[in-house]
């Protein structure tokens, strides 16, 4: 055999894996996509296989190839939840230094997101009251805001975790009144403007930071 003939076999084949894991990675959005659904609809505790493979219209033996227990696919969604919105406020923040404004974007940008799609608040909601993933995930950001406008000056708190718990349940609390049909116009100003004050900031600065317009994706 020609080597002419063994690099084509070789780019045959790479071809060949490459096709194959694009496919297995599309089946697999697939059906975190589907879980999101259900965990929208009705909480990630009462989600079962057979009914994701019915959600995703797949056999219930492809399930299988991808997850094995309830738990892996709520960890699945929590991850991918966590990520994405990850990736869009270090987006948005990118080239902001104050921790302060950071942390405002961070609680903005959640609210809002949850403000225009219900369905994803819903889903939030449920996956962070069960995957310990996903907390981690969103935990890490805000914790990285609070130390840099702890060292600026900007953040006084005793307890770093305290301060780390009354900012994320500020935030899952706004998610639970917009679920709940509560949220009000400014919604997102005004929860990043209490914690802001919760976390330090005179009135005056928590207010002018939390009504600096949102930055733009370029």
């Amino acid at each position: 055999m020609s080597t002419t003939q063994v690099s084509e076999s070789e780019v045959m084949f790479t071809e060949q894996l490459t096709r194959g894991h694009k496919k297995k990675a599309k089946t697999r959005q697939t059906l975190v996509d589907a879980a999101l659904r259900i965990y929208a609809r009705r909480g990630g505790g009462e989600l079962t296989l057979n009914e994701l493979a019915e959600e995703a219209n797949v056999s219930h033996g492809t399930i299988y190839n991808y997850f094995q227990t309830r738990e892996e696919v709520l960890e699945a969604v929590g991850l991918a939840l966590a990520d994405q919105f990850s990736q869009s406020i270090s987006v948005l923040s990118a080239g902001v230094e104050s921790g302060a404004e950071r942390m405002s974007i961070g609680v903005r940008m959640f609210v809002c997101r949850a403000m225009a799609d219900s369905a994803w608040a819903n889903a939030v909601i449920h996956v962070i009251h069960y995957d310990e993933g996903m907390r981690s995930l969103v935990a890490a950001n805000v914790r990285s805001d609070l130390q840099a406008g702890f060292r600026e000056g900007s953040f006084e708190y005793s307890d770093e975790e305290v301060a780390l718990a009354l900012v994320v349940s500020c935030a899952i609390g706004a998610l639970n009144s917009i679920a709940e049909g509560l949220g009000v116009v400014d919604h997102d100003i005004k929860i990043a403007e209490m914690v802001l004050k919760a976390l330090g900031l005179s009135s005056n600065e928590a207010r002018r930071i939390a009504h600096l317009p949102l930055p733009k994706i370029i």
